[in-house]
């Protein structure tokens, strides 16, 4: 009986580790902000799309620096979407500052784009030029956030 029970605990005590270690990488990449540096943390995730929703070709993710008032905007494209004439990113503050990345050379993410807009609203957009993994129908998908994140 005790053996049965050292068994069984130390089972559970592998399979609470290992899901452990594997839910880590997940949220450090939600969390912080990866590519735009230390101290910014996500705000919100905007799937590209045309008019009719989301088509999963990438994902915008805005980010936020509390102590610097900065914001981070980076492009992620889909695994299974491939770029055939880039893709890119820009990030607006309702103050007025701009910055854009919209080089078409990128093929797996754009960005990072910084805006300070303590005090102001941002808005991001993005787009991905490509096709489908399998598909020859070209085209360029589209996203923005809208103006978000005011104060």
């Amino acid at each position: 009986m005790k053996r049965i029970v050292r068994n069984t605990l130390a089972t559970v005590t592998g399979v609470v580790a290992v899901s452990t270690l594997a839910a880590a990488p997940a949220q450090a990449q939600t969390v912080s902000g990866g590519s735009c540096g230390a101290g910014y943390y996500q705000q919100d995730a905007y799937p590209l799309g045309d008019h009719a929703g989301a088509t999963g070709s990438g994902v915008l993710f805005l980010y936020y620096n509390k102590s610097t008032g900065k914001n981070c905007a980076i492009l992620r494209r889909d695994a299974e979407f491939i770029i055939t004439d880039g893709m890119g990113i820009t990030l607006r503050a309702s103050n007025g500052a701009v910055d854009s990345d919209g080089q078409r050379a990128y093929e797996q993410y754009a960005g990072p784009v910084y805006v300070n807009a303590r005090g102001a609203c941002v808005k991001v957009d993005g787009f991905v030029t490509g096709v489908w993994s399998g598909s020859f129908a070209a085209g360029t998908q589209r996203g923005d956030s809208g103006w978000v994140h005011c104060g």
